[in-house]
């Protein structure tokens, strides 16, 4: 059998990258957004090729509606099997409820929360198969939040909230889920040090590893029962109710 396409955004590195190598690897053809990272998106495209797959790479900015319905129309206009979409883009920089800004918290929530609904409205009234799939990448602390990186935090549980909104609204033609990466990898100004002590520190004492999260891609989309949930994958780190992001609070047991 034939399987679809998949779009994945911010796809050029890190987690997205994985993403798009695992669809690959399903034997899916993969559209890579990327908004600025052309030579990563180029050479990742190039890769998925040099095996035997198929894939496009295309650059939007996603907090301008115009560039998200751009997107949309170019990854059909190029699959128009198109059946899977991975809203994994988001914008992440530390600010707290004091230092918070009106221009920077809508800036934050056009990248983390308006853009995947777009994305997902477009990507719904497209969908020429039979079924599609949303995924929304989230975040382990939507599961118990804590106010550092506020305006980040404000978004990605808004975006937990909206996926099983969708889930009923888009049913049965597209199943929306949530996928929440735990300590996968370095992030902002975390040295290697401090990221090893946090991973030491979740309840399993282990990351939550690229290898895991393309695992649990694969097993929501080769699951057509599972929609509307989130699916937490880190170790065991949200158990731990931080009272601070990972970042700054870790207390070795």
């Amino acid at each position: 059998m034939t399987l679809g396409a998949a779009l994945v955004t911010g796809a050029a590195r890190r987690v997205g990258a994985a993403f798009v190598r695992e669809l690959a690897a399903m034997g899916r053809a993969v559209v890579i957004h990327h908004r600025a990272h052309h030579e990563d998106a180029a050479a990742l495209a190039a890769e998925i090729e040099a095996a035997g797959g198929r894939a496009l790479a295309l650059n939007a900015d996603l907090n301008d509606e115009a560039d998200c319905a751009r997107l949309i129309a170019e990854a059909f206009a190029a699959f128009p099997d198109l059946d899977v979409l991975v809203n994994s883009a988001s914008t992440f920089s530390y600010d707290e409820v004091a230092t918070v800004r009106k221009p920077a918290l809508i800036e934050t929530l056009a990248s983390n929360l308006a853009a995947p609904l777009l994305l997902c409205q477009g990507f719904a009234e497209g969908l020429r198969a039979e079924r599609g799939l949303v995924v929304n990448v989230l975040d382990q602390k939507v599961n118990f939040p804590n106010p550092d990186f506020f305006a980040y935090t404000v978004g990605k549980v808004a975006l937990a909230n909206l996926t099983p909104t969708l889930a009923l609204a888009l049913a049965p033609r597209v199943r929306v889920c949530g996928l929440s990466p735990g300590l996968a990898l370095p992030s902002g100004a975390q040295t290697e040090a401090d990221f090893h002590a946090a991973v030491a520190d979740t309840p399993l004492g282990l990351s939550c590893t690229l290898e895991d999260l393309r695992r649990a891609l694969r097993f929501i989309v080769e699951t057509p029962s599972f929609t509307g949930q989130n699916l937490t994958v880190d170790g065991g780190e949200s158990l731990l109710r931080r009272p601070r992001d990972v970042a700054f609070d870790v207390n070795a047991r």
